[in-house]
């Protein structure tokens, strides 16, 4: 702003108010949505970061916080048409309702318009109605019971724009974080953000290489995951034929035919309780039960990936260079180095199940030949009834229409993963980064010229993957710094800019964007703009156990033989060990009563807590400042559940780093770094690493002073105690905004408007 590149920001800042604005702590997307959505801290709306502290056989791990991943009961995911009849009324009662049905309304038929006599009408009739109640039967078989791999946010509390519409002001949010999987509300229109997963039920979304390169060794179907370190994409070595390229896009598990095995084992399970089978048919009936069990286990197993719904892959070399490229029943012409349009697809599990997804292919290079495949994104014109985008679900096909086609729904947008697992070129995280940000910008320039709500909420996220990325290139400090890659020109947003200033870049497009808001504005009306948290350049990472080890406030155990036993079950001794860490700075006591082997007692955790938080601020990295704050959660935050309970959503303590640290990756699972000494004793190595990953820019686990986000608004407003602006304070002065009843579960007052 002070150099002139963002002048409408500058004007908004003018006319009205500008400040930073504090997230929650930590600084996490997850936690700082929450609690922008709902205006309660994360204690009380029940999600505090991405990760959180489980038990698994009585030892921590670390665990989705912001959503949870399930077996839903067909019946609790509310079904329509014929698959709810089936669920609400039973296989048997539905067979028997469309056979009377068909058969007393072609009785009626016979008889009464083709006067057909009432034996031979009778007769005709029944054999007809027969026939529909034994296809009805046929298809009851392949209506399952449950469904896998539904996904719900774990934010317990409604959003802002819920509570509007149930006021009677009409709303409307667009990609609203972790916003699924609670009631709509009538006047409420929602699409889904961060959190919701693609149609394979992959949190992150499962996106794929299709290769010819001899060196990648991922045959079909399983593929090589290996290559992928975020654990996102597969690799498929693939080969030409003649000019053609043959293979399988795969979709999600064929969950109806694991309900089709279920009640296979159920049947049999009933027939073996018979006591008059014989000892001959009792056995193979239970040999025929050990292989249906055996199989059921490969859909929830490592082997999992043989029982995907599939939809053909075709590759064809064409005379102008370029690809048919064909995904299921549809073919687009691809170029070298271009992307498709979106594909349409179809997985049919069942004549009344059928799955509908979204996806684009680029062709990453062609000798070897790289087809990239996107996330199946969920098609939000066709929302399957387990996992919905949008609120109501119609609103996705009007979505559809103001774009002029599909759109991502996948929760985390843009190529972020991919550029971490090093398996795309940057170019193509840039091409996707500026397609991204181009439908939010139709979507909510369109809902802008509709004036149908009241309260208009938008999110826009690129401005956030692109510093993830590119803070390599802005930093010249950076350990990934390179000066020639930092040079290089690209064309973005219709500029031609260096990569050290896409960052810039990226600003002044988000810039542009408000200047269109505020001209769409009518002259009594109230714009905020807010961000989560702000961004630091991730130059060094902290390996945290392994700090508290160095500290002594963890022990390693003395039988350790090999550095690769490096989780916290293999490697801690839990009777020498006061604290460990998990998640993205979070520090838990080993505190007795909660941990299986814990240690501290509750009445000397602020003790022992109190050590931990003065060695933290103690710690240096060379002369530079490592820690910069320490925080008692339960003295920030209260919340229904007691802090010392299992239940209890935050960690103990969290760390705050200072500016360019952030808790190092293998910190995130628990995990330790070891090394061995010069007498080949297991040791920890050193706390503190570079960060040679290209997700170089960051926030999580920061300070939240040190990264603290925005707050524009065009009226001018001041916090009732002289306290910062907060991630708190949106959701109460929303409500005031619009004159919406404020609700108890806000932490904060209203903005005072002056």
């Amino acid at each position: 702003m002070a150099e002139g590149d963002l002048p409408n920001l500058a004007a908004l800042a003018a006319e009205g108010t500008a400040g930073p604005l504090v997230s929650t702590d930590p600084a996490e997307s997850a936690a700082g949505w929450a609690a922008i959505n709902t205006g309660a801290n994360p204690a009380r709306n029940g999600v505090a970061s991405f990760v959180k502290r489980v038990f698994a056989d009585g030892q921590p791990i670390a665990d989705l916080a912001h959503v949870s991943s399930a077996t839903r009961p067909l019946d609790t995911l509310a079904p329509k048409g014929l698959v709810g009849a089936y669920s609400r009324h039973g296989r048997r009662t539905v067979t028997a309702f469309a056979a009377i049905a068909v058969a007393a309304l072609l009785f009626l038929v016979l008889r009464l318009a083709l006067r057909i006599g009432g034996a031979t009408a009778f007769l005709l009739s029944s054999l007809i109605g027969a026939a529909v109640g034994f296809g009805s039967w046929r298809m009851g078989a392949r209506i399952p019971r449950e469904v896998p791999s539904v996904y719900t946010s774990q934010v317990e509390l409604d959003g802002f724009w819920l509570h509007a519409a149930r006021a009677g002001q009409p709303s409307v949010a667009l990609d609203a974080a972790l916003a699924f999987g609670r009631p709509g509300v009538a006047g409420a229109r929602t699409l889904f953000g961060l959190g919701l997963p693609d149609l394979r039920g992959a949190s992150n979304g499962e996106w794929a290489i299709y290769t010819t390169d001899e060196l990648a060794s991922g045959v079909p179907p399983k593929g090589d995951t290996g290559a992928s370190d975020s654990g996102t994409g597969t690799v498929y070595r693939v080969d030409w034929r003649a000019g053609r390229l043959e293979a399988e896009l795969y979709g999600p598990l064929d969950f109806v035919e694991r309900g089709v095995l279920q009640s296979q084992v159920a049947a049999l399970d009933e027939r073996l309780e018979d006591q008059g089978l014989g000892f001959k048919a009792a056995e193979e009936l239970r040999l025929e039960r050990e292989g249906l069990v055996s199989e059921l286990a490969e859909y929830d197993g490592s082997k999992s990936y043989k029982h995907r719904v599939t939809l053909p892959l075709v590759v064809e070399r064409t005379d102008d260079g370029g690809y048919d490229v064909t995904l299921g029943s549809t073919t687009q012409n691809v170029a070298g180095g271009a992307w498709s349009a979106y594909y349409p697809l179809r997985f049919d599990l069942s004549p009344l199940i059928k799955a509908h997804a979204v996806t684009r292919v680029r062709v990453v290079s062609e000798e070897p030949f790289r087809l990239y495949v996107d996330a199946l994104h969920i098609d939000p014109a066709h929302q399957p009834f387990w996992q919905p985008v949008t609120e109501p679900p119609s609103f996705g096909a009007e979505l559809v229409r103001q774009n002029g086609g599909p759109f991502e729904t996948l929760g985390w947008g843009c190529l972020t993963n991919q550029q971490k697992d090093e398996l795309l070129p940057l170019e193509v995280f840039l091409e996707d980064l500026e397609f991204t940000h181009a439908y939010r910008r139709r979507l909510t320039l369109a809902q802008l010229a509709r004036k149908d709500w009241r309260l208009l909420f938008s999110v826009f996220t690129f401005t956030d993957r692109m510093q993830h990325i590119l803070y390599r290139c802005y930093d010249p400090e950076h350990p990934m710094h390179d000066p020639v890659e930092a040079a290089a020109t690209v064309t973005l947003f219709g500029e031609t800019v260096t990569l050290a200033d896409a960052i810039p870049a990226a600003y002044r497009q988000m810039d542009k964007v408000v200047g269109e808001v505020r001209a769409a504005l009518g002259p009594n009306d109230t714009l905020f703009l807010c961000a989560d948290h702000g961004f630091t350049s991730y130059r060094r990472g902290l390996i945290v156990n392994n700090w508290l080890a160095a500290e002594g406030f963890l022990t390693l155990r003395e039988d350790l033989t090999s550095t690769s036993r490096r989780d916290l079950a293999s490697a801690v001794d839990w009777s020498r060990t006061e604290a460990y860490s998990l998640g993205l700075g979070m520090v838990y006591l080993n505190l007795v009563g909660r941990e299986r082997q814990g240690i501290v007692r509750p009445e000397d955790a602020e003790a022992v807590l109190a050590r931990i938080r003065a060695r933290f601020l103690a710690l240096r990295d060379g002369e530079a400042v490592v820690g910069s704050s320490a925080r008692s959660m339960a003295a920030l935050y209260e919340g229904p559940h007691a802090w010392g309970s299992l239940e209890y959503p935050c960690a103990d303590l969290m760390l705050g780093l200072a500016e360019h640290y952030r808790v190092a990756w293998t910190s995130v699972s628990g995990n330790l770094r070891l090394t061995k000494d010069d007498l080949g004793r297991v040791i920890v190595g050193d706390p503190i690493e570079d960060n040679t990953s290209a997700w170089s820019g960051d926030h999580a686990s920061n300070d939240p002073e040190v990264v603290t986000g925005i707050f524009f608004s065009n009226r001018r407003v001041r916090t009732a105690d002289g306290a910062p602006f907060s991630v708190l304070d949106i959701a109460p002065t929303v409500l005031e905004a619009v004159g919406a009843p404020m609700v108890q579960e806000f932490d904060r007052p209203p903005l005072i408007f002056e």
